[in-house]
């Protein structure tokens, strides 16, 4: 595309290849279950490179011993080379991904874990935009520009590598293959909470590409803000609204060993009366075990839709 390049000026159309979705990334996992599907996807996110990394004839344990954590695979250090060839000052860029893997998502909070200052950390936070390794969320409907904005790592891979990988690799190589891997899918639970409320979200979307919501969504995503009923923070996992801001779709999502409850159930009908304009209001959750017989009963007076991880694949 630059001047001096053979094909200056005679391109016909431009296309970002994209890493896929939850959906399309269980396709290399035919054999596993729906809940390991996602798991997988938690841990490699989209990319074919990383997908046809892993055995689908293997564990998800077995894959992650054999796969990331031995020495000499392609997955043990690919996020390391990568940045090598893309950046310089690699080492404040390291402790950036580890600080917001860790749960650091908002600036002051990155630069305080990172010792920068907030400048310089919105500098290199900039340049890891850049390229597309981060990216910045802002509550859903809100401006892009808003003060409340947070960043995230864009790649599920870089999230897990840089959650228990980068810090660990030491500690890992004295415990074990095996027991490494074991002690990684114990923590899983913890890990897969945001990245399941990703996953929510682009089933909410191929719904919508297939005309199966209430209305197509003008705005979709999380959103965060203050409640002024209870004075408190507050947050709802996925909320849909349409152009005209009259209807909206509310929805919560819970990837735990635990069925979902009614205190969950309310919590989301409390946290959605914030937004009085929506006069069409509809509810969706989302449960990796199912739910409670209150829950499917009040669901079922109330109309809510209840979402098992099986239905996620029934597209």
């Amino acid at each position: 595309m630059g001047y001096k390049s053979p094909l200056h000026g005679r391109s016909t159309a431009q296309l970002e290849v994209l890493p896929f979705d939850y959906y399309d990334s269980a396709k290399f996992f035919e054999g596993y279950s729906n809940v390991d599907k996602l798991l997988v996807y938690g841990i490699l996110g989209g990319v074919p490179c990383y997908l046809a990394a892993f055995d689908n004839m293997k564990t998800i344990e077995e894959n992650i011993a054999a796969n990331i954590l031995r020495t000499g695979v392609f997955l043990k250090d690919e996020p390391q080379l990568l940045l090598k060839m893309e950046l310089r000052e690699l080492a404040v860029y390291n402790s950036i991904f580890e600080a917001i893997a860790s749960g650091a998502s908002r600036m002051n909070d990155i630069a305080l874990k990172t010792h920068e200052e907030s400048y310089k950390c919105s500098k290199y936070i900039n340049t890891l935009q850049s390229i597309k390794l981060i990216d910045r969320i802002t509550p859903c409907g809100e401006d892009p520009s808003s003060k409340r904005s947070i960043y995230k790592i864009s790649d599920n891979f870089y999230t897990f590598w840089y959650r228990f990988i980068f810090a660990n690799k030491s500690y890992y190589e004295l415990l074990g293959e095996d027991d490494a891997s074991r002690e990684i899918l114990s923590e899983m639970s913890g890990y897969m909470g945001s990245i399941f409320e990703s996953i929510c979200c682009q089933y909410m979307l191929r719904l919508a590409a297939q005309r199966k919501l209430p209305f197509v969504p003008h705005d979709i995503g999380r959103w965060w803000g203050g409640n002024s009923r209870t004075k408190k923070q507050d947050d709802i996992d996925i909320l849909a609204s349409d152009k005209t801001g009259n209807a909206a779709i509310f929805c919560e999502c819970k990837f735990k060993n635990e069925a979902f409850d009614m205190k969950e159930y309310n919590d989301l009908m409390y946290a959605s009366e914030i937004f009085t304009k929506p006069q069409e209001r509809y509810y969706y959750l989302f449960s990796k075990v199912g739910y409670t017989q209150a829950v499917k009963e009040k669901a079922e007076a109330d109309g809510v839709v209840l979402v098992e991880i099986d239905d996620l694949f029934d597209l």
